[in-house]
């Protein structure tokens, strides 16, 4: 029967390979177990014993990885060994497969039964090795599977052992050789050849064994796809290779047609690389091979295990047209698959369809908190605590955006941590600190934000050596290097998403994150140096990323370079889009932002009147979903409209009210421009008071402009410090002082050159 090239091809009836297969690598981990077990007892019992404790420990945990891994050529083994084994057992190792090699058949058959005698020796000796344990079974296969094979094999077995074991020789000779030409190079008897030094590894051809594939039993394939599924799922970056893991699953395949697991694996792969026509095959390959399996190996009692395939094949088929974007497809998909469950009573089933029934429903309304709550509570009876936890987060993750208070919201997060710490969920728990810092984010306490998101990337969440790396260390990335954008740090920003890409490549499901946070960066950095065809640049770049944010962009963009009537038409459409979806998921800090971005526009072309009921919207939002600092940005831009209507005392109140909140989770650009504000609204509110007090307030206000300065050259906004200037040299000349007068206005001249005023529209809100 030809063997199957396509990874589509179902193959039912294909021939099934011999589970266990002896093989040269299988032969020097027999060789091994026998040498240590011959040299580890010392000749006379009073001696101390050969190898220490720590070096058993080192051999037994080198070999059973040995045992599990895929196959190495001598050469490689060598290297592997080397470090833990002493020189008389390495020696005798080599001693013994150069007997092989040498001597012909009969020391290679003579072998296997000195090994057969470590498990079963003849009596009244003990055996050695205990017959159940790990390398007793090993032992067991490898003799049976040696005592299978016939005359004309053992010959062929022989022949690969002498290919495999000349390979090192080979190269010990290309080694020995170059160093000697190296050191008559160095003697000037003779020039360096062009092989080099490293020629003896790198040049040699290693002869493979005959299986195709490299898998040699069925144990070592289900490790294999066990090792990378779990590489997926915990650290992408660690596993192989999307290209080269498809070519081991075809070449695993191959051999082994009716391995359902490598169609799961391949269908993990090309959702990784977003391959998703693909992804479906191997997801219809998967089900189908694994009902067919289960109805082979089916008792007349028990013939419902194709149901439990079915009703699981819907449920991922929900989830993969949900990564599709295909929503209706999707619950149809999952209603089928909650009736299959229902039908056979499969609560386990049912919690999974249920966490997606709301994922996959209106957000944000009432019917879909019963369902989370719902989910939660019969997840914790049926002792599911991944889907407990994962519950109890989306539930919080609802009531953040609904109206609920923080307090409650951390609550919910708090009994997630401890099912996360009592099961060692290490994903959840980094999903946990991320939505914390999202969380924080969100209502306005930025240092709190930047904590948890730390805390992300300090967890110890090492599995097998090996560190979670997932989307929310990504998005904890990002947080960092937003938080040191706001400080004007571009500088370390820009490397932290350099980090970021080096973690997750740019085609990694997860790349897109730090990509739009890099276009945040370069939009923010450019908009403040006036530098606009790189900011409508970034503006595009970010709309294939996030379409919002690219909007909010595109209008700050256009308020920004003047262009104030298709401003106001882009934030207004914004406002109308985001009022018609009203049952997505749409985050309340986010129309806060559309709705302040709005009032710069009409207090920028001098209608405070009309920004006046955007801003209102704009802190009623605000209060109601508990954003306290977008409140108080909202309250501060409230009092700049109060001193543009010459109020200056209730302007000064409002100020004072927020101030505090400001300076501790504000941007520098939103600390600079509300200590703007609040030195012109001190000012202003002085002009009718004593001399004295006048003078007070002026001089106060000079102290607060150095402030107002400094913060406007942290993140490179000179269009901003040139205004700043121009207002501190004024207050130096009320003052009388002439000589800092001058100061200030030589200054403002020198950033003038750099960056000419072109209209008088650059002169924005405070």
């Amino acid at each position: 029967m030809a063997v199957p090239q396509d990874l589509f091809t179902f193959n039912p009836l294909g021939k099934k390979v011999q589970k266990e297969q002896v093989t040269t690598h299988k032969l020097s981990l027999l060789v091994l177990v026998y040498e240590y077990q011959q040299q580890k007892k010392p000749p006379d019992p009073l001696d101390p014993p050969i190898f220490s404790e720590t070096e058993k420990r080192d051999f037994m945990t080198t070999l059973l990885d040995l045992l599990q891994s895929l196959h190495l050529e001598l050469v490689v083994l060598k290297q592997r060994l080397e470090p833990i084994l002493k020189p008389c057992l390495y020696e005798g190792f080599i001693a013994r497969l150069k007997e092989f090699s040498e001597e012909g058949v009969q020391p290679l058959m003579d072998f296997f039964e000195l090994v057969n005698n470590l498990v079963f020796p003849e009596p009244p000796d003990d055996p050695q090795i205990v017959k159940s344990s790990v390398f007793g079974l090993f032992i067991r296969r490898m003799v049976l599977a040696f005592n299978k094979l016939s005359f004309s094999q053992v010959t062929y077995f022989h022949s690969k052992v002498k290919a495999y074991y000349s390979v090192l020789v080979e190269a010990e000779s290309e080694l020995a050789k170059s160093m000697t030409e190296s050191v008559m190079s160095l003697s000037g008897m003779e020039p360096l050849t062009k092989s080099g030094l490293g020629k003896s590894f790198d040049g040699l051809h290693l002869p493979s064994e005959t299986v195709p594939g490299g898998f040699y039993s069925q144990k070592q394939a289900e490790y294999f796809i066990a090792q990378q599924a779990f590489m997926l799922l915990h650290n992408e970056q660690a596993a192989l290779p999307p290209g080269k893991l498809q070519e081991k699953i075809t070449a695993l395949l191959r051999d082994m047609p009716d391995m359902a697991e490598a169609y799961f694996l391949s269908y993990l792969n090309s959702l990784r690389v977003k391959e998703y026509c693909t992804a479906l095959h191997n997801l219809y390959n998967y089900f189908n091979r694994s009902a067919n399996m289960a109805e082979e190996s089916a008792t007349p009692g028990k013939g419902q295990d194709e149901d439990v395939s079915r009703r699981y094949a819907a449920l991922n088929l929900a989830v993969l047209l949900y990564r599709f974007g295909h929503k209706t497809e999707a619950m149809e998909a999952l209603q089928e698959s909650i009736r299959m469950a229902q039908k056979k009573n499969d609560h386990v089933c049912l919690q999974h369809a249920l966490c997606w029934l709301h994922r996959l429903g209106d957000n944000n309304v009432a019917h879909t908190k019963n369902l989370m709550e719902r989910s939660v509570s019969k997840s914790a009876e049926l002792s599911l605590p991944y889907l407990t936890s994962l519950g109890v987060q989306a539930l919080a993750k609802h009531n953040a955006i609904t109206t609920a208070k923080p307090s409650s919201v951390f609550e919910y997060l708090v009994k997630s941590d401890i099912l996360n710490c009592q099961h060692s969920l290490v994903g959840l728990m980094c999903i946990s600190y991320a939505q914390k810092a999202a969380l924080w984010s969100m209502y306005g306490k930025r240092e709190c934000s930047s904590m948890c998101s730390q805390l992300v990337l300090n967890l110890d969440t090492s599995e097998s050596m090996v560190y979670y790396n997932g989307e929310s260390v990504c998005i904890a990335l990002c947080n960092l290097a937003l938080h040191h954008k706001d400080e004007g740090n571009y500088t370390t920003a820009l490397d932290l998403v350099g980090n970021a890409r080096h973690r997750f490549p740019a085609k990694s499901q997860y790349a897109h994150i730090w990509m739009c946070c890099e276009q945040v960066i370069l939009f923010d950095r450019n908009l403040y140096n006036k530098k606009w065809s790189q900011a409508e640049q970034a503006v595009l770049n970010l709309r294939a990323l996030n379409e919002d944010e690219a909007n909010l962009r595109h209008g700050i963009l256009l308020r920004e370079t003047g262009e104030v009537t298709e401003a106001s038409s882009e934030l207004h459409s914004i406002l109308k889009k985001e009022s018609s979806r009203k049952k997505k998921e749409v985050s309340p800090d986010y129309e806060c932002s559309v709705l302040l971005a709005l009032v710069e526009v009409y207090t920028q072309t001098g209608n405070p009147a009309t920004a006046l009921p955007h801003v209102m919207d704009c802190i009623t939002r605000a209060k109601e979903h508990h954003l306290h600092y977008l409140l108080a940005m909202a309250t501060i831009y409230l009092a700049f409209i109060q001193f543009d209507m010459r109020l200056y005392e209730q302007a000064l109140g409002l100020i004072e009210q927020h101030l505090l909140t400001v300076l501790t989770h504000g941007s520098c650009l939103d600390k600079a421009r509300t200590l703007y504000l609040y030195s012109k609204c001190c000012v202003a509110a002085a002009s009718k008071a004593s001399p004295a007090d006048r003078r007070s307030a002026l001089a106060s206000a000079v102290s607060v402009m150095n402030q107002v300065i400094d913060l406007f050259k942290k993140i490179e906004a000179n269009h901003r410090v040139k205004d700043a200037l121009y207002y501190q040299a004024r207050l130096f000349n009320d003052l009388g002082y002439t000589a800092e007068r001058n100061k200030c206005a030589y200054q403002f001249k020198q950033l003038d050159l750099l960056s000419a005023t072109e209209s008088p529209m650059e002169v924005t809100m405070f």
